[in-house]
C-alpha cells in the first residue's frame, strides 16, 4: 500500500427495516468508526430509509448509497461490485442473512476481498476471506464445514463491535448494586416487529411489586408500533414512573442508569455487558437463541425464552425475583463486566488492514524454528550480540520467557499459516522493549513493519504496557524504515548495550500511520 491509499475505503453492505431491525447497521457503525480511526473512508450500501438512521450515518461521516435490486438478489450483488469498484474499496463487508453463497460468489469473482459478519454458522462461507462472529458461543470449531482453506476466522467476544459512545467513560458505574432494582431499562430492539415492548409494558402495568420503579423504555425510529406503545403508557404510569424514548441520542447514559435491563438477546447484550448491567433476555430472532443461552450459562443474564411464548405463566415471578435479589444481580454484574474489553472493533479493523498476516503466541513447539531464526547470519549481525546461541541456552531462555507475565512472544503467520517472523515484547514497569526478526525467505515483503505495529498496538490496547521501545543499530536501514512505516516516533541516538543505537517509541495506538 502507499501512504496515499492506506488503509483505503471500506465498503459495507447492510440493511435495516422494521422486519430485521437496525442491529446490523448499528454494529457496522462501530467497525466504520474503527476504520476511520485508522485513516480510512467508509461507504455503506444499503436499502435503509429511516431518516433518523440516515442522519446518524451522516453524522459519522459514512457515505450512504442506495442499493439497487431486491436486497440479496444477483442484481444487488452485481451493483455492489460496481459500487465497490467505483470507490476503489479495499474490502467489502457483508452483514445480513439475505446475502447467500451465490451473492458472495459474485463478490469474490470480481477479485474483491470479502469479510462476512455472521451469527449462525449454518451456510457455506468458503468464499469469504474473513469471517467475523462476535458472539460468546462462537468458536472456530463451529465453522469446520463452512469455510475454505485460506479463510480466517475472527470469533468470540474479543471481536465485539461496540460503538465509541459505549467506550468514552469507564465501563462500569461506580455506584454499588442496589437492594432492589429500582431503575428498569426496557430495550427490545431497534424495530421490535413482534411488538414485545407492549407486552412487557402491559405485564408491569397489571402485576404488583412492593415498590414503585423507574421504567425507561427505549424504542428505535424504525419501530412500527409507536401509537400502540403511547396508548399503553398511561396504564403503566399508574404503577411506575415510566418514560418512552424514541431513538434517544443518549442510549449509553440511559443504560448506565439502569439497575436491570430487560432486553432482546441481540447486539445490545454486548453493550449492556460492557457497562456491567444485569440482564433479563427475551429471544426475538433466530440468531439470538445461542446468545441468550450462553449468557445465562455464564451467569450474566436470565433467559426468559422465546418472544412467541412471552409472557409465560411464571415470567413476571422470575423478573420480580431478579428485581428483589441483590446478590443475584451482583453476581450477574461481576460476570458481565469481565466479558467485554471494548477493543473488538479496533482488532477487526487491524485484522482487515494487515490481512493476510496475523499473530499467535509462541509455544515450546516453536523452539527449533526460533533457534534457526535467531542464529541466522543477518539476524546475528544486526543484533547487539553477534555471538551464536547454543541450543541448550536457547531452550532455557525460551522456557523462561514463555512462563513470564512480563514477556509476549508472538509468531507472525501468513495466509496459509506459514511462520514469517517473530515479535517479542519484554516489559519492565509500563515500558516494553520490542525485538523482531523476519524469516529469511519472507524478507523484502514489508512484514517487519506490519508485525511490529500489530504486536505493539495490541499490547497498548490491552493495557499491558503504556509505551513500546525499539532499539535499532544505525547501519540497519531496513529496520529503521520498518519502524518509521509502523508509526513509531524516532528519538535521539543513544548507547544501550555500550553501542550506539536509535530509539523508536510508540506510546498510544497509531492513527493515520504511514504506509505499511
Amino acid at each position: 500500500m502507499t501512504a496515499a491509499t492506506f488503509p483505503g475505503t471500506l465498503c459495507i453492505r447492510a440493511d435495516a427495516d422494521a422486519r430485521m431491525g437496525i442491529g446490523h447497521v448499528m454494529r457496522c457503525i462501530a467497525l466504520a468508526q474503527a476504520w476511520q480511526d485508522e485513516g480510512g473512508k467508509v461507504v455503506l450500501v444499503s436499502a435503509a430509509d429511516s431518516p433518523a438512521l440516515l442522519e446518524r450515518l451522516k453524522s459519522e461521516r459514512i457515505k450512504v448509497t442506495r442499493s439497487r435490486g431486491l436486497p440479496g438478489s444477483i442484481e444487488d450483488a452485481q451493483d455492489l461490485v460496481k459500487q465497490a469498484g467505483a470507490t476503489r474499496a479495499t474490502w467489502v463487508v457483508l452483514d445480513g442473512y439475505h446475502f447467500g453463497p451465490e451473492y458472495r460468489s459474485i463478490i469474490k469473482k470480481a477479485d474483491l476481498k470479502l469479510m462476512v459478519i455472521d451469527d449462525l454458522a449454518d451456510s457455506d462461507l468458503s468464499m469469504s476471506d474473513l469471517i467475523l462472529n462476535q458472539n460468546l458461543h462462537a468458536t472456530p470449531q463451529v465453522y469446520e464445514n463452512h469455510v475454505g482453506k485460506t479463510t480466517r476466522l475472527l470469533t468470540g467476544l474479543s471481536h465485539v463491535l461496540l460503538r465509541r459512545e459505549f467506550l468514552t467513560k469507564p465501563h462500569l458505574s461506580e455506584r454499588g448494586v442496589s437492594m432492589e432494582a429500582m431503575n428498569l431499562l426496557v430495550t427490545l430492539g431497534g424495530a421490535d416487529a413482534p411488538n414485545v415492548t407492549e407486552r412487557v409494558m402491559k405485564l408491569f402495568a397489571t402485576h404488583d411489586l412492593p415498590m414503585r420503579m423507574n421504567v425507561t423504555i427505549i424504542v428505535g425510529a424504525a419501530n412500527p408500533h409507536l401509537d400502540a406503545l403511547q396508548a399503553a403508557l398511561p396504564a403503566l404510569q399508574k404503577r411506575h414512573d415510566a418514560s418512552l424514548h424514541v431513538n434517544p441520542p443518549n442510549i449509553p447514559e440511559l443504560m448506565r442508569a439502569a439497575d436491570l435491563a430487560l432486553s432482546a438477546a441481540g447486539s445490545s447484550c454486548w453493550e449492556l455487558a460492557c457497562l456491567g448491567i444485569p440482564m433479563a433476555l427475551i429471544i426475538t430472532a433466530d440468531n439470538q437463541r445461542e446468545i441468550a443461552c450462553s449468557l445465562e450459562i455464564c451467569g450474566a443474564a436470565l433467559n426468559l425464552g422465546e418472544h412467541t411464548a412471552f409472557p409465560q405463566h411464571d415470567s413476571f415471578e422470575k423478573l420480580a425475583n431478579l428485581i428483589m435479589d441483590q446478590d443475584l444481580r451482583s453476581r450477574m454484574r461481576n460476570q458481565a463486566k469481565g466479558l467485554i474489553d471494548g477493543q473488538g472493533a479496533s482488532r477487526v479493523a487491524v485484522a482487515l488492514i494487515h490481512h493476510p498476516l496475523r499473530l499467535r503466541f509462541a509455544t515450546l513447539e516453536d523452539a527449533h524454528l526460533l533457534h534457526i531464526w535467531a542464529n541466522e547470519p543477518l539476524a546475528r549481525q544486526m543484533s547487539f550480540s553477534a555471538d551464536s546461541i547454543p541450543w541448550e541456552n536457547h531452550l532455557k531462555w525460551l522456557s523462561h520467557r514463555l512462563g513470564s507475565k512480563d514477556c509476549r512472544l508472538n509468531i507472525g503467520l501468513d495466509l496459509r499459516n506459514n511462520p514469517v517472523g517473530q515479535v517479542r515484547l519484554d516489559r519492565e514497569g509500563q515500558t516494553a522493549t520490542l525485538s523482531i526478526s523476519i524469516a529469511p525467505e519472507a524478507r523484502g515483503q514489508g512484514y517487519a513493519s506490519i508485525l511490529a505495529r500489530m504486536a505493539s498496538q495490541q499490547a497498548l490496547a490491552d493495557g499491558w504496557c503504556s509505551e513500546v521501545h525499539a532499539w535499532v543499530k544505525p547501519e540497519n536501514a531496513a529496520s529503521i524504515k520498518a519502524f518509521e512505516r509502523a508509526g513509531f516516533s524516532q528519538k535521539e541516538p543513544q548507547t544501550p548495550h555500550s553501542q550506539q543505537a536509535t530509539l523508536f517509541v510508540m506510546s498510544e495506538p497509531v492513527r493515520h500511520a504511514a504506509s505499511i
